[in-house]
C-alpha cells in the first residue's frame, strides 16, 4: 500500500485550504461544545432540585425571621402607643404577621405540632397584651375624670376656709390642704406599689390632721364639713383613685409579663428557623460542591480539545500561512512600495495559480499602467512650465500696460501740470525783483514778506513734482487701508487744470472723511484719475458742464459714484466699454485702455465697477470696495 498523495491541494486556493483548516478546528470545537453541553445539562438538573426543594425552604426560613423581627418591633407599640388608632394598627400588623409565619411554617419539610403551638401561644400572648393595655386606658381614663373633679372640689374648700376668720389653726389646715392636693396629683404618676402604699398613707395622715385641727376651729361651716368629707373620702384606700390606681398597675405588671412571654416563644420559634436554615445550608453546599466537581472535570476536557485546537492552529498558522501565504504577500507588498516609489521596472514574480499569484498579476497589470501615467506626466509638466511662463510673461506685460496707462496720463496731463508749475514760477520771479527792489530801498520787512511767499510757491511746486513722482512710479501689490478722501483729492489735484479748461462745475459729496477701503493707494488714484479723465472728455462738448463725485456707505460696502453730464454712451457699447482698446474718442485722442486697466485694477481689489448711461443726457460709473478698519 503505496503512501497516499496530496497533490490535489495543489490546484485548492488559499481560502478552500483556509476552509478544510477551519472544517478541522470547528469538529474539535464541536466536541468540547458538546461535552460542555453535557455539563450545563447536569448542572441544569441540580439547579431544578435546588429550585424545587431547598431554596425555597430557605426563602421560607428568612421570611419568618423577617416576620419574627417584625413582631418583635411591633409587639411594644402595643404598650408605649399614646392612641387607640396605634394600638389597632400595630394589633393588625401584628395578626397579619402571625397569619403569614403560620402559612409560611406550613410549607416547610419538617413542620410539626411544635410549631403550631408556638405560633398559637404567640398569639395567644398578644392577644391578652391588647386586650389589657385596652383595660388600662380605660382605668387611667376615669383617674383623669376623678383628677378633674377633685381640683374644682379642692378650689371649693379653699374658697370657703378663705371666707373664715383666720386662725393660727385655719392657717395650718390651708397648709395641709395644699400638701394634700400635691399628694393626689402624684397618684397618677407612681409607678410601683410601693409608691402608691407610700403616697396613700401620706394622704391618710394628712386627712387625720386636717380633721383634728377642724375640730379646733370654732366655728365650722356645714357646706365646708361636706366638701373636706368628700375630698377625703375620695382620697383614702377605699375610695376609687385607690382602687383604679392600684389596678393599673396590676395590668401594667401583666402586661410586662405577656410581652417578655410573648418574645420568649418568639426566640424559640427563631432557634427552630435557624436549625432548619443550617440544615438547608448544608444541603444546598454538598449540592454545589458536587456541581463544582462536575464542573472542573468539564473544564479539564474543554481545555485539553482546546489546546489540541490551537495546536493546530498554530502549525497551520507557521507551516502554510507564514512560510508560504504571508512570505508571498510581504514579496508582493516590497514589489508595491517599490512601484509606489517610482521604481517601476521592478521584477514582479508570479508563483502557482492562488489568489496571492491573481493580485501578483494585477500588480503587474498596474506596473504597465503606470509607467504609461508616468510618460503621461511628464509630457503634462513640461506643458504646465511652458503655461506657467507664458503667464508670467502676461503679468509683466499686463504691469507694464498698467504703467504704460499712468504714463500716458500723465502725458495728457502735461499741459495742465507745465500751467501749474509755470505760473508759482512767474510768481517767483515777480516776488524776486520786488525783493530785490526792497533791499535796495533797505525796507527788509517788505523783502522778507516777499521771500516768505517765495517760500511758499516753492513748496507748493515740491508738493506738485512729489505728487507726479509717486504717481508715476511702480505700484505696489498689498492691499491695506487707504483712505479714501485723500485719493479723491490728490486725483482731482492732478486733473484740476482739465477741468478748469472745460469750465467744468465739480461736486465732491463724501459722507465722511474718515473712510477707508482695502486697496493700494496709488493703483486707486490711478482709477480715479482715468474716470475724472474720461468725464472730462464727455463734457467737453456738453451744454451743461457738470463733474460730481459722491462717497456713500451701505452694507459694510463704500460706493463711489461718478457722474459727469455729458454725450453719453450708446446702448449698443456699454458692454464693450471694458474691452481694451475699445474708445469712442478721434483717431489719435486715446489708446481705449483706461477702463480696461481701471477694471483689472478694481477686480484685484476684491471689488466692482458698473457704468449707466443715458445717451446726451450723461453717464455714471460706479466703483464698489470692500470698507477697512483704520
Amino acid at each position: 500500500m503505496g503512501i497516499p498523495s496530496f497533490s490535489w491541494l495543489r490546484n485548492i486556493g488559499i481560502g478552500g485550504r483556509l476552509f478544510l483548516a477551519f472544517v478541522l478546528i470547528s469538529s474539535i470545537t464541536i466536541v468540547a461544545s458538546g461535552m460542555a453541553t453535557n455539563t450545563y445539562l447536569q448542572l441544569s438538573d441540580r439547579l431544578l432540585l435546588l429550585k424545587q426543594q431547598d431554596i425555597p425552604g430557605l426563602d421560607a426560613a428568612a421570611r419568618l425571621n423577617d416576620k419574627s423581627r417584625q413582631i418583635v418591633a411591633t409587639a411594644p407599640l402595643l404598650v408605649t402607643s399614646d392612641s387607640s388608632v396605634a394600638r389597632d394598627k400595630a394589633m393588625r400588623e401584628l395578626n397579619s404577621a402571625i397569619r403569614e409565619m403560620d402559612s409560611l411554617m406550613r410549607n416547610l419539610p419538617d413542620y410539626n405540632r411544635y410549631f403550631l403551638e408556638l405560633i398559637t401561644q404567640i398569639s395567644n400572648s398578644l392577644t391578652l397584651l391588647n386586650q389589657s393595655v385596652e383595660r388600662r386606658e380605660v382605668i387611667r381614663q376615669e383617674l383623669a375624670k376623678h383628677s378633674l373633679f377633685v381640683f374644682p372640689l379642692f378650689q371649693d374648700v379653699i374658697y370657703q376656709i378663705d371666707q373664715i376668720h383666720s386662725t393660727p389653726e385655719l392657717e395650718e389646715v390651708i397648709h395641709r390642704l395644699y400638701y394634700f392636693s400635691g399628694l393626689i396629683e402624684k397618684v397618677s404618676n407612681d409607678t410601683s406599689f410601693n409608691e402608691l402604699d407610700y403616697t396613700f398613707l401620706r394622704l391618710e395622715k394628712l386627712g387625720a390632721e386636717i380633721a383634728e385641727y377642724l375640730t379646733l376651729l370654732p366655728q365650722v361651716p356645714s357646706s365646708l364639713q361636706e366638701s373636706l368629707f368628700d375630698l377625703l373620702t375620695m382620697s383614702s384606700r377605699k375610695g376609687p383613685l385607690f382602687q383604679l390606681k392600684n389596678e393599673e398597675l396590676d395590668l401594667l405588671y401583666q402586661q410586662s409579663f405577656l410581652l417578655e412571654n410573648s418574645q420568649q416563644h418568639i426566640q424559640q420559634l427563631a432557634a427552630q428557623i435557624n436549625q432548619y436554615t443550617n440544615d438547608t445550608n448544608t444541603s444546598i453546599r454538598g449540592s454545589l460542591e458536587r456541581a463544582i466537581k462536575s464542573i472542573h472535570g468539564s473544564i479539564r476536557n474543554i481545555l485539553l480539545l482546546s489546546l489540541i485546537s490551537l495546536s493546530i492552529a498554530c502549525a497551520i498558522s507557521w507551516f502554510y500561512v507564514r512560510r508560504n501565504v504571508l512570505q508571498r504577500i510581504i514579496e508582493l507588498q516590497q514589489n508595491m512600495r517599490a512601484i509606489a516609489s517610482s521604481q517601476l521596472d521592478t521584477k514582479i514574480r508570479i508563483v502557482g495559480h492562488d489568489e496571492v499569484s491573481s493580485m501578483a498579476r494585477d500588480l503587474q497589470y498596474f506596473q504597465k499602467t503606470a509607467i504609461q501615467v508616468e510618460q503621461t506626466n511628464q509630457t503634462l509638466a513640461a506643458e504646465i512650465e511652458e503655461r506657467v511662463a507664458a503667464e508670467a510673461q502676461l503679468k509683466a506685460a499686463q504691469n507694464e500696460l498698467v504703467q504704460a496707462g499712468k504714463l500716458a496720463a500723465l502725458g495728457k496731463l502735461g499741459v495742465g501740470i507745465t500751467h501749474e508749475i509755470n505760473q508759482p514760477l512767474t510768481a517767483i520771479a515777480s516776488h524776486l525783483h520786488t525783493a530785490g527792489r526792497h533791499m535796495e530801498k533797505a525796507q527788509m520787512d517788505k523783502a522778507q514778506t516777499s521771500l516768505q511767499k517765495i517760500s511758499l510757491l516753492l513748496t507748493k511746486i515740491t508738493r506738485i513734482t512729489k505728487h507726479l513722482k509717486a504717481f508715476a512710479r511702480v505700484a505696489g501689490t498689498e492691499l491695506t487701508p487707504v483712505c479714501l478722501d485723500a485719493v479723491i483729492r490728490d486725483a482731482i489735484e492732478l486733473m484740476s487744470s482739465q477741468i478748469d479748461d472745460q469750465s467744468c462745475q465739480l461736486d465732491y459729496q463724501m459722507s465722511a472723511s474718515s473712510l477707508y477701503v482695502l486697496a493700494e493707494p496709488i493703483r486707486l488714484e490711478q482709477v480715479m484719475v482715468n474716470l475724472i479723465s474720461n468725464a472730462v472728455d464727455a463734457l467737453s462738448s456738453a451744454a451743461i458742464k457738470r463733474l460730481t463725485i459722491q462717497v456713500y456707505e451701505r452694507n459694510n460696502r463704500i460706493f463711489i459714484d461718478v457722474t459727469d453730464t455729458g454725450i453719453g454712451i450708446e446702448e449698443n457699447q456699454i458692454e464693450q466699454i471694458f474691452d481694451p482698446f475699445f474708445t469712442q474718442k478721434e483717431v489719435g485722442q486715446g489708446l481705449g485702455l483706461g477702463l480696461s486697466i481701471s477694471y483689472n485694477i478694481v477686480q484685484d481689489f476684491g471689488g466692482q465697477i458698473r457704468v449707466s448711461s443715458t445717451p446726451e443726457i450723461g453717464s455714471r460709473f460706479t466703483l464698489e470696495l470692500a470698507k477697512a478698519e483704520q
